[in-house]
C-alpha cells in the first residue's frame, strides 16, 4: 500500500502570503498615520500628553496594532521562504534574516510607547516630578519611538532586495514584480 501526502500548491502558498501581507497594511496605516496624527502635536509636550491621556485606549490600540502587524510579518516571511527556497536557499535565508531583524526591533520599540503610558499614569512614585517634567519625558519617549521606527524600517526594507531577486529569478511571477 502506498501512502500519499497532499502537497499544497505554490499558488495557494503565494496567495496566503499575499493575504497576510495585505493584512499588515491597514494595521500599519492605522498606527503610523491615524494614531500619530490624532494624538501627537509636534513640539508641544503638554498637548501631546493631554491627547494621549484623553484617548488612552486609541494609544494602546496603536501598540496592539503594531505588535499584531509584526506577528503577521513573521508568518508571511516564513511562508515566502517556503515558497522561494527552491530558487536559491541562501538568498531566501538572507531574506528571512533581514526581515526578522526588523521584527524584534519594532516590537521592542513599543516599550517606548508603554513608557509614555507609565509616565502619564499618575502613579505615586512619579510625584517627585512636576507635571511639566513628566510631559516632557513622555514627549521624549514619543520622539524616541519615531527614531526607533526609522531604524527598524531600514531592516524591514532590506529584506525586499533578496525578495525582489528571488521573485525575478523564480519565473513564477511577472518579471516586473521582481524589479519594482
Amino acid at each position: 500500500m502506498t501512502t500519499r501526502t497532499a502537497k499544497t500548491s505554490p499558488l495557494i502558498i503565494a496567495r496566503v502570503a499575499g493575504f497576510l501581507y495585505l493584512l499588515t497594511v491597514p494595521l500599519g496605516v492605522f498606527t503610523l498615520l491615524y494614531v500619530s496624527s490624532s494624538l501627537l502635536v509636534p513640539g508641544d509636550a503638554a498637548a501631546t500628553a493631554n491627547n494621549i491621556m484623553a484617548s488612552e485606549s486609541l494609544f494602546r490600540l496603536g501598540i496592539v496594532s503594531t505588535l499584531l502587524g509584526q506577528i503577521l510579518a513573521i508568518l508571511y516571511v516564513l511562508i515566502l521562504y517556503k515558497l522561494l527556497k527552491p530558487v536559491s536557499k541562501d538568498i531566501a535565508v538572507l531574506m528571512v534574516i533581514f526581515a526578522l531583524i526588523g521584527v524584534p526591533m519594532t516590537m521592542l520599540n513599543e516599550f517606548t510607547r508603554l513608557s509614555v503610558l507609565q509616565l502619564l499614569s499618575g502613579a505615586d512614585y512619579l510625584t517627585v516630578f512636576t507635571t511639566a517634567q513628566l510631559q516632557a519625558l513622555a514627549y521624549l519617549f514619543v520622539r524616541l519611538h519615531s527614531y526607533g521606527i526609522s531604524i527598524a524600517f531600514i531592516f524591514s526594507g532590506l529584506w525586499l532586495f533578496p525578495l525582489g531577486y528571488l521573485v525575478f529569478k523564480s519565473g513564477s511571477f511577472p518579471e516586473f514584480w521582481g524589479s519594482c
